[in-house]
Order: structure tokens, then C-alpha cells, then sequence
């Protein structure tokens, strides 16, 4: 059909017979394959286009652009998809109705899904079509158009059975199967003890213990080699005849992630992406630096590397380049439209953005996606977790309005001339076209302050605002100015952190407020007057857990193996030491730095030089220490409780005691040392020594202990498992109890008479004196643990909101 095609273009360029030209392209659509279908409706579109027919030529730019390949021309239809329409975009399209929810899915063109109630459907033509039932009780490991492949539940075979058959057509006598890839009519099977390779017909090879513990990661054809991720820190390229050997990447850690893209071969190991062409030789071909990658894939002629932190990244494949980089609210990635990426986030907003990472369009459908989309047979699926698939517009680039976007405009015009009567159905009608719709929510919430709806309902109407406008730029500061009046606060800002740290916890030097982003390995600077971000400082990659205290001066990180300690007052390098283990606990004090690790070490780190005073090995498992004048008190999980001398790190003559239980907390002030085990707390006196511990029996197990200063006496506050909490006198004398709820760390922050704690929607007061809430502050949507500085009280919540209220 090309040549037909060639010879309507000359007809209607050369000749101008037009009404020729159109009927061969009209035939070379109707006969042709995808490829002379997608140029003749091109043609055709253009030739309507000149001849001023738009709706014909919509028609037609609408075939094509459905089937193009091509980046560039895609944008081009879509450009004139969109001038020779004047509807809006709907973006959503009639639902796929499902008997079930999706358990998992498998393949694309056409796609198989694995419902909950064993049914077994494939989408075809934009509908859903029930194939067979999954064998019960079956361990399903893939379904493809030849059939499913499962294990028994006693995993002593792996069975093949053809979609339509009544029985299974193979079975190959390989137990406890990990792991199973097929390539073609190729399969490798990785079991607990051996590894398989098949072909359709039987089993070509199985190597015994070589390679336990391996993934299969891909079949790399230029080479025809399977690749195994194996427990040996390296990649190993195997015969599919023999399963032998014939070649090895081997790297110093350990290789967290693997992507087979043609010729090339990326993998990410350590704090480092490596470019690999395997064909040509094993050493990697360009290295750089990354952080915390948790989505890889190839886009177009570039890799796109997602961070935990949000961060979207674009590596040129051939040399490692950095081609753009931008940060994000995504919480995944992966392809929409041809061209186009999705971001979305864990507040269900979609942004797509063009090949450079360009904004599109927007949209949020108010929850987030369970599992990758769906793109099947040209249509475009999101699976949210209940009976349906809801279906997208498959070639939306951003070049018409949205419906919804002109809806919301019409909600702003009812809203700022208070023509509140007409705004309800207006706003039904918004939220059925895109239910996150933030300014939707906004004008909701303004709407009900108006016409004095319930406080339930204004708290959900601002909540649900709020959290949706973290996506949405252009809408997020209108909407948290708004808010802050509506709640009382100084200010209510989006911390600029990752996604993934969802309750920050803050700290203070002079009248700075810092907090850790420990997702994006950066320390943050917020101006604690107006909330907003002052500065940000990338403080090295931090392992899952890192060990941080700080004082006014000095903040400490220990990470893996290594501390490093920060000056607070100077734009330096932090210092570093070696640990000879992984920290566990650590004390900073106005004179020194106490870390204990993992393997039962302590050490003292003087300051201001920040060098090590001394290192002594306590015990030989994690334990929890305190300082009291010049004696440091040491107790490991296990109860054991020593003493040692502060000055040079000695043990203590007949120190040791033994407290029942597993211990959980440890505190000292002057002569009191408060140890937490269970429900239980201990209080020794240190000039009774003689004396046995008070112990005091609480009703549920200890989960926070401070000692705190009131009205110029110590006080032993107290949160318990059940969000109860305690305070008691030095002496262990009890004088109130509160029992809270909801707070996502039951320690309050106690300032100037008061304990201060979250409550969900609220931050509370407690006054020391009586025990009772004083004093609040509404945050609806939720709130983490207060933090005062400057007589303003800050809390985040876990959509990443800072408040400030004034005391």
C-alpha cells in the first residue's frame, strides 16, 4: 500500500485531483496494515484539514494518532487534534466492570488478569473477557496466550496447562520453585536447591546448589544468555544449552536492581548506576553517583531513575549524562501516551509530563493506583483496589481543557461572586469528573463555613483540600493561606521533603528550626518565622536506619559504620569517625558525644575538637547508656546495668545489678536512675546504693520516659502503649494521669508548664499541674509530635504540612 499511497500524495499535490487522491488513501486505510493505516488517515486528516472540513479532519488525525510510533508526530496530531476540535477533554472514559478484584496481572497485548475469586479474564477491544478458572490452591506464576504455568501445593512439580484444556499438558519434576522467567520458548527456574532451564518440550539442564539464592533477572539476546542476580555481589551470564558460565559483573555491594534494555545493561549497586554493553566486555562503559533509586526504566533514548526522595532523572543510555532532573510529589513512574510519562503520587494525582520532563496535564483521582497501569490493545487502565478498571483516554497530550478544569472554573466564578445556592451542583458534578479536583475541595470547604455546615464535614472539606493541593502548584498556596485563617494558624506550609518521610521531626540552633529528610539525605533549614524553607545541605547517603541527636550547637549522624557531627553555627564539612560497629544508641552533651553500637561498644567523642576520648567494649549486644555528673550508666537490652567512670571509660567495682525483663528505656537525673522494662519502671538512687530500685507497675507496657523540669522540680513523665500517660514526682509518687489518643509518637514536647502532644486532627496542651487539656489547636488531616521554638508551636502532618501556631 505505500506505493498507492506515494501515488495519492502525487495525485493531490502535483494534480490537484483531489476526490482521486482521497479515495486511494481511503482504500490503502480500509486494506492496509497498521502502518499504511496510520499515514493514510495522516494524509487524509491534512488534505481535510486545507479543505477547511475540521470535524472530518479530527476524524481522521484521531486514527492516526492512535496508531503512530512516532514521538514527534504524535505531539504534531495531537496539536491538531485538538484546533479542529472544539469539545473539551474528558480524560475519563467508561469504566471496565470487573466480577472481582485484581489479584495480580500478567503480559500486555492482550493483558491476563488474575481475579480474587480464581477467575482467569483477558482484556480485549476495551472490554473484559472471562477465559477460564485458575487451578485452586495453585501457586500461578504466569499466564500467557499458550496457557498458565503453576506449582502444586505440595511444590513438588511445575505444571503447564493450555488455557482451554481440562487437564495439564506438562509437568516437570521441580520442587520448591523461588523464582520463574520465560523468554519465548525458553524458561529458567530457580528452586531452593537447584536451577532449571527448560525449552517447550522438557528440561534441557538443572545444576544443583551453583547458584542458590540467585534471581533471574532477563534473557540478554545479543548474547542469548539468561542473567542471575546472585548472592555473590555479581551477574552471571549463563548458557541456556548447559547453564554454564560464560561471563560475570561483579561488584563490591550488593546489586539492588537490574534492567536489560537491548544491547545495554544498567544496573545500580551501592550508592552507583553502572552502563554496561555485555557483548563487547564486562567493564562498564560510564558510572555515576545515585541515591536511594527506586524505579528504573528506558524512556525513549534516555533511563528514567525515580529516587525515593522524588527526584525524576533523565540519563542519556550511551554516555550517563544527566539530561534533565526534576523534583516531585511521584511516589512511581511509568509510560502514559506515547512520549509522555505519568508521575503519580501517594495522593492519587497523575501530572504527565512530555519527553524533557515538560508538564502536560493534571489530574487527581483522590487515592492512589494499586499496582502499574494497564496499556493494552491502545487503551490506557488504572486499577484503584475495588471491581472495576477505570479507563483513560489513551492519547491525551494536554492540548484541550480538561472538563473537570472547566468546571472548577465555573465553581471559582459561583464562589467569588458568593452565589453560594448555585455551587452545590456544580461541585457534584466536578468531583464525578475528577474527585481529587483540590480547588473543588477548597470551594467545598468555603462553602460550608458560609452556610455553617457540620464541623465534621468543614474538617473533611479542608482536609481533603489541603491534601490535595500538594500536587497541584498553581492551586497550593491560595488554598493554605485560606486554611490558616480557618484553623487559627500563623502560617500552614508543604515542607518541601520527600514523599516518602512522612513524619519529619524537627530541631533547633538559636532561632533556626532543621529538620532531616532522611528519604532525600538532606538536612533543611525552615525560617521558623514564616515556615518556608531557608535552605537545604545534601548530608551524605544515609542507610535505613541512621542514629541522629543534636544539641543546640552540634548536630550527630551516625550511618552504617560511620558518625558524622555537624557545627551548627558554621557552613563546614562535619567531622567523622569510624565506629567499630553499627550505632545503636547515642547522647549528645555539652561536652561530648556517647554512641553505642550494635555489637556492644561505647565510646566517648570529646568536643569541640570532636576527637575520640575513648572506646571500650561494654557488652557484646545493643545497650542503652546515660550520663549522671561523672558517671556513665550503661544497660543492655537484657537488663544487665553497669557503671563506668567517665573519664577514661572503666567499669565501676561492684556497678553491676540485674533487672528483670527486657529493657526498653533508660534515664538519669542527678541521683535517680529511671530503667523501663515492660510495665515496669525502676528507679534507683544513686546514694541509696544499698537500697533496692521503687518500682512502680504501670497497666500497659512504658512507650515514651522523659525527666522534666516544673515549677523547679524533676518529674518522671511517662506515655504509655494505650496512649495513657503518667507523670510522677522523683520519688515515684503519682500525680496525674491522661489518657490521650491517636498521637504518632506518644512523647510529648513539655514547654513552660505544658505537654504538648498530637491527638490526630489536634495538638494539645496538658497542663503539668493538673493533668488536664488546657489548651488546642485544630490540625484536620493529621498532625505528628509538636515542636515549640520562639514562642510558636510547629507540627507536620503526614501529607508533609507544617503548621505554626502562635502560643
Amino acid at each position: 500500500m505505500e506505493t498507492s499511497i506515494q501515488e495519492a500524495l502525487y495525485l493531490f499535490e502535483m494534480k490537484g485531483e483531489t476526490a482521486d487522491a482521497i479515495k486511494m488513501l481511503e482504500k490503502a486505510a480500509m486494506q492496509g496494515d497498521e502502518d499504511d493505516k496510520e499515514k493514510a488517515y495522516f494524509y487524509l486528516g491534512k488534505i481535510q484539514e486545507l479543505a477547511g472540513n475540521k470535524t472530518s479532519a479530527n476524524f481522521y488525525y484521531e486514527q492516526s494518532l492512535a496508531r503512530t510510533n512516532e514521538v514527534a508526530k504524535a505531539y504534531w496530531l495531537s496539536e491538531r487534534e485538538s484546533a479542529t476540535s472544539s469539545k473539551p477533554e474528558a480524560l475519563l472514559r467508561a469504566p471496565l466492570q470487573l466480577k472481582s478484584p485484581i489479584l495480580r496481572t500478567f503480559g500486555k497485548d492482550p493483558t491476563f488478569l488474575l481475579l480474587r475469586d480464581g477467575t482467569i479474564s483477558k482484556i480485549v477491544d476495551d472490554r473484559v473477557e472471562n477465559i477460564t478458572v485458575a487451578p485452586a490452591n495453585k501457586q500461578i506464576f504466569n499466564i500467557d496466550r499458550q496457557g498458565i504455568w503453576y506449582q502444586p501445593i505440595d511444590q513438588d512439580s511445575l505444571v503447564f496447562k493450555a488455557l482451554y484444556a481440562s487437564s495439564p499438558s506438562k509437568s516437570f519434576p521441580i520442587t520448591d520453585i523461588t523464582h520463574l522467567l520465560i523468554d519465548g520458548n525458553r524458561a529458567i527456574v530457580q528452586g531452593e536447591k537447584q536451577l532449571s532451564i527448560l525449552n517447550n518440550k522438557r528440561i534441557v539442564t538443572q545444576i544443583a546448589d551453583k547458584y542458590n539464592g540467585c534471581v533471574p533477572e532477563g534473557y540478554f539476546a545479543p548474547t542469548n544468555e539468561f542473567v542471575l542476580n546472585c548472592t555473590d555481589n555479581a551477574l552471571h551470564f549463563i548458557s541456556p544449552e548447559d547453564g554454564s558460565t560464560k561471563k560475570s559483573i561483579a561488584q563490591f555491594d550488593v546489586i539492588r536492581s537490574v534492567l536489560i534494555d537491548k544491547n545495554m545493561l544498567f544496573l545500580v549497586s551501592g550508592n552507583y548506576l553502572y552502563g554496561y554493553i555485555p557483548k563487547a566486555r564486562i567493564s562498564p562503559l560510564w558510572k555515576i553517583s545515585v541515591s536511594n533509586i527506586e524505579t528504573m526504566f528506558s524512556f525513549e533514548k534516555s533511563l528514567v531513575l525515580l529516587e525515593a526522595s522524588g527526584r525524576i532523572s533523565l540519563i542519556d543510555k550511551k554516555t550517563g549524562l544527566i539530561r534533565k532532573t526534576i523534583r516531585s510529589e511521584a511516589s512511581s513512574v511509568y509510560p502514559l501516551a506515547k512520549g509522555t510519562l505519568g508521575l503519580f503520587s501517594s495522593e492519587g494525582a497523575i501530572t504527565a509530563v512530555d519527553t524533557v520532563l515538560n508538564p502536560l496535564w493534571h489530574f487527581n483521582f483522590a487515592k492512589p493506583i494499586e499496582q502499574s497501569p494497564i496499556y493494552t490493545n491502545g487503551n490506557l487502565y488504572l486499577y484503584f483496589g475495588d471491581r472495576k478498571l477505570v479507563s483513560l483516554s489513551p492519547h491525551y497530550y494536554g492540548k484541550k481543557i480538561l472538563l473537570s478544569e472547566i468546571m472548577a472554573r465555573q465553581a471559582a466564578e459561583i464562589t467569588e461572586h458568593e452565589e453560594w445556592e448555585d455551587l452545590p451542583p456544580v461541585l457534584d458534578s466536578l468531583f464525578k469528573l475528577e474527585p481529587g479536583n483540590a480547588e473543588g475541595w477548597f470551594f467545598k470547604a468555603l462553602y460550608l463555613e458560609q452556610n455553617k455546615g457540620s464541623d465534621r464535614d468543614k474538617q473533611k472539606a479542608w482536609s481533603e483540600a489541603v491534601r490535595l493541593s500538594s500536587s497541584n502548584p498553581q492551586a497550593t498556596q491560595l488554598i493554605l493561606n485560606r486554611f490558616s485563617k480557618a484553623i487559627g494558624a500563623k502560617f500552614v506550609t508543604l515542607l518541601p521533603i520527600s514523599p516518602k518521610t512522612r513524619y519529619p521531626q524537627f530541631f533547633s540552633s538559636k532561632k533556626m528550626l532543621y529538620t532531616i529528610d532522611p528519604a532525600a539525605d538532606r538536612l533543611l533549614c525552615i525560617n521558623a518565622e514564616t515556615g518556608e524553607l531557608r535552605w537545604s545541605k545534601y548530608i551524605g547517603t544515609l542507610d535505613n536506619s541512621p542514629v541522629i541527636d543534636n544539641d543546640e550547637n552540634t548536630l550527630v549522624i551516625a550511618s552504617g559504620y560511620n558518625i558524622f557531627i555537624y557545627d551548627l553555627n558554621k557552613d563546614t564539612s562535619p567531622a567523622s569517625l569510624q565506629l567499630p560497629g553499627k550505632a545503636f544508641k547515642m547522647n549528645v552533651t555539652e561536652d561530648a558525644i556517647y554512641v553505642s553500637t550494635w555489637n556492644g561498644f561505647l565510646l566517648k567523642i570529646q568536643k569541640p575538637d570532636n576527637k575520640l576520648a575513648w572506646s571500650r567494649k561494654i557488652f557484646s549486644v545493643p545497650f542503652l547508656h546515660t550520663k549522671s555528673d561523672k558517671t556513665i550508666f550503661a544497660c543492655n537490652l537484657e537488663g544487665e546495668l553497669v557503671s563506668l567512670d567517665d573519664e577514661a571509660g572503666q567499669t565501676q567495682e561492684n556497678s553491676a545489678r540485674k533487672i528483670p525483663g527486657q529493657v526498653s528505656h533508660m534515664l538519669s537525673a542527678d541521683s535517680i536512675i529511671t530503667v523501663a522494662s515492660g510495665n515496669k519502671l525502676y528507679l534507683f538512687n544513686q546514694k541509696k546504693k544499698d537500697t533496692p530500685p521503687l518500682q512502680i507497675l504501670m497497666e500497659n507496657d512504658v512507650s515514651s520516659l522523659q525527666v522534666i523540669s516544673d515549677a523547679g522540680e524533676r518529674k518522671i513523665l511517662v506515655g504509655l502503649s494505650d496512649q495513657s500517660f503518667l507523670l510522677y514526682s522523683e520519688a515515684g509518687a503519682p500525680l496525674w494521669k491522661f489518657n490521650g489518643k491517636n498521637a504518632v509518637f506518644p512523647k510529648p514536647f513539655v514547654k513552660d508548664g505544658f505537654a504538648w502532644i498530637d491527638q490526630g486532627n489536634e495538638v494539645i496542651g496538658i497542663s503539668l499541674k493538673t493533668g488536664k487539656k488546657e489548651r488546642k489547636y485544630s490540625t484536620p488531616g493529621g498532625a505528628g509530635t509538636p515542636f515549640i521554638l520562639n514562642h510558636t508551636l510547629f507540627s507536620a502532618s503526614p501529607k508533609r504540612l507544617l503548621y505554626g501556631f502562635t502560643l
